[in-house]
């Protein structure tokens, strides 16, 4: 599982909202100065622009992405699931390893000034986004959170003011695959698909792993059952009752599996 530092930024400009035929030309607006800031997240290469951002990250291993690779993620699915018109990111790697072990910086919302129906022709006080970032391996959250503050607090415009909130975090999680643990989980859904299980990478974030693991030294098993069309975190989210029941049926023989291992 990748971890997560989620931020949120505010740009404030005038005191209040400004009549844009007044003082339109001479007042920086809050929300170009914020499309300006985020724009400068990225280099061209689509790789991220914040320094120091990637020095923590643990290289793929050839194990690992022989591992990853063998549950590929075509361009045709990842349009398919996505709905999106193009595939975009760090060519360097596969689209499996771009969405499941590769850190990320994303934008999760954006909003300032007027957005009802109609003219307003304003300056508005303030913009502001909420951005999240996916980490992996070694990458510490607060330090991710100092990181981009930082970077952001150095390209800002002088002209307006910047603040950069620390909203949650969560550290990443690498479960050994060759634990007895893991390795009866495999038998389990061998036994309840018929199929023997490929091991991946999630790109998702559940802080509570990584501190089960710290605090209390125990493996976490993750086993998933939904699927890359399910539509997470959409409106439209969903869950198949076939999966659900086999997800039953597949956890049951797993507690049979963990009943089995030597103590």
């Amino acid at each position: 599982l990748r971890g997560m530092t989620y931020l949120e930024v505010w740009v404030k400009g005038p005191k209040e909202d400004l009549h844009s035929g007044f003082w339109g030309g001479a007042t920086y607006n809050p929300a170009l100065a914020l499309a300006e800031i985020l724009s400068k997240l990225y280099n061209s290469d689509d790789t991220i622009a914040v320094p120091g951002f990637y020095d923590d990250v643990v290289p793929l291993s050839d194990a690992e992405r022989e591992m990853i690779a063998r549950n590929p993620l075509t361009e045709e699915q990842f349009r398919e699931a996505t709905g999106v018109p193009g595939l975009w990111g760090d060519e360097r790697y596969t689209i499996r390893e771009r969405v499941s072990a590769r850190p990320t910086l994303d934008i999760n919302g954006l909003w300032g000034g007027y957005a009802g129906p109609g003219p307003k022709t304003i300056i508005p006080v303030r913009a502001g986004a909420k951005l999240s970032s996916r980490l992996v391996g070694n990458q510490d959250p607060h330090k991710i959170f100092r990181l981009i503050k930082d970077y952001i607090e150095s390209i800002a415009p002088p002209s307006v003011v910047v603040e950069v909130k620390l909203l949650t975090t969560g550290k990443p999680a690498l479960i050994p695959f060759d634990l007895p643990e893991m390795q009866a989980a495999a038998r389990a859904y061998e036994r309840g698909w018929g199929h023997a299980p490929l091991f991946t990478r999630g790109g998702g974030s559940i802080p509570v792993v990584a501190e089960l693991t710290d605090r209390m030294g125990i493996p976490v098993v993750m086993m998933g059952y939904g699927l890359d069309t399910d539509g997470l975190h959409s409106p439209n989210e969903h869950y198949s009752i076939e999966m659900f029941e086999r997800g039953i049926e597949t956890a049951i023989v797993y507690l049979e599996e963990l009943a089995a291992l030597p103590r």
